[in-house]
């Protein structure tokens, strides 16, 4: 039996990540826009959480990939400023160190930090496979999320708008061909770490999506 690629399994795991009950509820629009910016806060402590998933992805100081590291980080620093925005754009408080640390968003903490642990060690192959598979997993969240604020004219938000779609356009792409043939390979370990990743984001969405719409994403 053939071996599956890394490129093959991340397509797999992007596939059964976007048919996650929360992407159909919300690609049906059976949220009500006004119910929409009730996992806003919970972004806004991923985002930031997040920034720490691009820094340890880019720190990547070799020859051959440092320069490319670097770009990526570079232009993906900062986004969580958006989330914050999309706060008072939407009549809620400030992000508070204790809403980092809250008892109610542990378990996106706790999602963070198994994607977090894959970067303890890795090689700078490994770092770009694991921002390969979050990219394309970013693009699959981001995507569904802005067709809806596109949909429903929710102009008023960073996050989830043209800005940041724009600025996240074609990174998988750069991604993948800097890979090459590493792609196309079938190591344990990379395959493991594209598991991982798609397992913490699908686990951190899902029940995410539990706690704040459960009569509407049971309906998906």
């Amino acid at each position: 039996m053939t071996q599956e690629s890394l490129g093959a399994r991340i397509d797999r795991r992007a596939a059964s990540y976007a048919a996650l009950p929360v992407f159909r509820a919300i690609r049906a629009d059976r949220v009500p826009v006004a119910r929409f910016p009730a996992f806003f806060r919970e972004q806004a402590v991923a985002a930031r959480f997040f920034q720490d998933l691009i820094w340890a992805a880019t720190d990547i100081t070799t020859p051959e990939l440092g320069a490319f590291a670097a770009a990526h980080r570079r232009v993906d620093s900062g986004h969580w400023k958006w989330s914050e925005h999309d706060l008072a754009a939407t009549g809620q408080a400030a992000l508070t160190v204790d809403d980092c640390f809250a008892l109610e968003f542990l378990e996106t903490r706790i999602q963070m930090a198994r994607m977090l642990a894959v970067f303890h060690d890795a090689s700078p192959t490994a770092r770009l496979v694991a921002l390969c598979a979050l990219e394309t997993a970013g693009t699959i969240t981001l995507g569904t999320l802005f067709a809806y604020v596109q949909r429903h004219r929710l102009d008023h938000v960073l996050y989830l708008g043209a800005p940041h779609v724009h600025i996240e356009q074609h990174q998988v792409e750069g991604l993948r061909e800097r890979l090459g043939a590493t792609l196309d390979g079938s190591d344990p370990a990379l395959l493991a770490i594209v598991d991982t990743l798609f397992d913490a984001l699908g686990c951190m969405f899902a029940r995410g999506a539990v706690h704040h719409w459960p009569d509407l994403v049971e309906a998906a």
